[in-house]
């Protein structure tokens, strides 16, 4: 989190901008299930309109992480992007996100549900 806290520092925001993006990723890091609006209020002293009114505001996601990967892992290291996608087997008609998916184990499409993992590997390291 210190290392996140020095690059919002050096991005042009607002004090009140910088405290939001701030205690969003410490709450994102505590929320147990989904991180929805309503969660996040649960787990922490906003409302879900000021997250709603906040994430309206543009905040750009993909230089701060570049930023912060870069910061972690340093500029002369050598990096991969992971991705591992799993399938979950799952039955009945009113799961949210159901649909036909990869089942690597059984070599062919099935219903269920997918969860995807995506992660930054130093190969240097």
């Amino acid at each position: 989190m210190q290392q996140a806290e020095k690059i919002l520092h050096g991005v042009a925001l607002s004090k009140p901008r910088r405290a939001f993006l701030h205690g969003l990723f410490m709450t994102i890091l505590t929320v147990r299930g989904k991180v929805n609006f309503r969660n996040l209020s649960r787990y922490s002293a906003r409302s879900e309109k000021t997250y709603a009114r906040q994430f309206a505001k543009p905040f750009a996601f993909v230089d701060f992480n570049r930023h912060l990967i870069n910061a972690v892992f340093g500029l002369d290291s050598e990096r991969v992007l992971a991705f591992d996608p799993s399938f979950i087997p799952k039955s009945g008609h009113h799961t949210f996100g159901r649909n036909r998916f990869w089942n690597g184990c059984k070599s062919r499409s099935e219903k269920g549900l997918e969860v995807s993992a995506l992660a930054v590997v130093d190969l240097t390291e």
